[in-house]
Formats: structure tokens, sequence, C-alpha cells
């Protein structure tokens, strides 16, 4: 392997390991049987105070206003419905829903609450795509198959875009005892200078691909058990040193 392409293909890990940092703080929370919200990454990012109702009132405990508004945005809105759209395109594994999620009205469906809404329009600016996907036979559930063979698992299947399939092929695992959650690391079959990491909790899924030669940036972040909202970035706007030669001037 040169020495350029070993450069590049730490740049693209470092970058694949810094977007998943923001997927396993979302697959860290989950909706629960009390039917509270899921409190998205925004909600660490997001001050509280920018509204106009978080203003602290005088005499009072400065923090309850915000509070109180940081509550109302993360509360769950009142028609978030799991499996919100039907799948158009099926598989053995996934089905592909045809709604276009960089519109305001299908983010709305598939946001938990305010938070999140806000923080899906925010990032509008690097996403090319996005799309709800379900997935019918988790990685939890392949583990488990793997396990009753005595052999690990070294390649898994990711869900691209409209009906697209990645083959991801293993080369570290990180996983709990109880093979519930845990983590993988690998690339694209094929595609040595590509880079994807794969984590998961349950059956919430998160992912990021990396491969250059595919002009394929792909982010897949968990919604609800069995639900994976995949989208496709412009990489450009995630700088890594010098590696913006190959960054795309289009998408897949």
């Amino acid at each position: 392997m040169s020495s350029k392409l070993l450069i590049k293909i730490c740049c693209w890990l470092a970058l694949a390991l810094a977007l998943a940092g923001g997927v396993l703080v979302l697959l860290s929370h989950r909706q629960n049987g009390g039917g509270k919200a899921v409190v998205p990454v925004a909600a660490r990012i997001l001050p509280a105070t920018n509204a106009a109702s978080a203003r602290p009132v005088a005499g009072s405990n400065s923090s309850v206003p915000a509070a109180l508004e940081l509550a109302r945005r993360s509360a769950l809105f009142p028609s978030f419905q799991k499996h919100p759209f039907a799948a158009v395109r099926t598989n053995a594994a996934f089905g592909w829903t045809a709604e276009d999620g960089t519109q305001p009205e299908v983010m709305r469906q598939l946001a938990h609450n305010e938070l999140e809404f806000e923080r899906l329009a925010g990032e509008s600016d690097r996403v090319y795509r996005r799309q709800l996907v379900y997935h019918t036979d988790t990685v939890a559930a392949q583990i488990e198959r793997a396990k009753l063979t005595g052999e690990p698992l070294r390649e898994m299947q990711l869900p691209g875009l409209d009906g697209a399939v990645i083959q991801f092929q293993i080369a570290a695992t990180d996983l709990s005892p109880s093979g519930q959650q845990g983590s993988f690391s690998g690339r694209v079959a094929g595609r040595p200078d590509s880079v994807a990491t794969f984590a998961f909790k349950g059956g919430r899924e998160a992912f990021t691909i990396i491969s250059p030669a595919d002009n394929l940036y792909l982010f897949g972040e968990p919604r609800e058990l069995g639900e994976i909202i995949v989208k496709s970035v412009d990489i450009s706007k995630y700088p890594v040193g010098e590696e913006n030669d190959v960054m795309p001037t289009g998408h897949k």
C-alpha cells in the first residue's frame, strides 16, 4: 500500500469515527415504555436560552424558564408515529420509503420532537438526500445466528438509498458479552480506500460509509427499533486536511 493511500485512509477513518461519535450519542437515547421523548444530540448543543420564553424572570431561579423551554422543545410530537411511511421497495432485509427527507413536512414526521426537527433542518446544507429505511433483519439477530455456527460475523449488508445495498467487510469488532450492543469497523467490499463503521444497541443501528471510488458518502442514524434514516452528505462540508482533491462535486 502506498504512503499516499495510507494517509488518505487514515483521514477517512478519522472522519468516519467523528461522524460515528454523533450517532453513538443518538443510540444512547431511546424511547421508553413511559412514552417520554427521545432527546437527540441537538439537546446537547442548542442552548435553551435562545428562545424568548426562556429568558430569566427577575427574582426567580434563572434556570427554571430555560428548563421549561427545553422540556417543551424535547416533548414528543403528538403526531409522532413509528413506521410513518410505507415501504415502496423491499428485499429480504430492508424496506425503502419514497418520501423526500429533506422536505420540511417530511422532516417533521421523521423527528421525535422540536429539538430533533431543528437538528434535521439545521444540517440541510450538508445533506443531498435523506430517506427512511426499515431493517427487518437486525444485526443483533445476525450475531445470534453467527453464534450458532461458531463463526464470527465477517460481513453484513448496509442500506444505501433507493434500494441500493452496500456490502460491509468487517475488520474489527467490539461487542458486549450479551451481543446486544457493540460496534464494527472495516471497509466496503472491493474498495481498499474506503472506510465503514457501524454501531448498534438492540434494534437501533447507525453507520457511516466513506467510499471515494464510488463517490459514496452515507450516514445512517437510528430513529426507532428497526428504522434507519439514511442520508447522502456533502463531504466537502467535512474537511479532512489535504484530501479535498477527492471531494465529490455531485452525489450518490
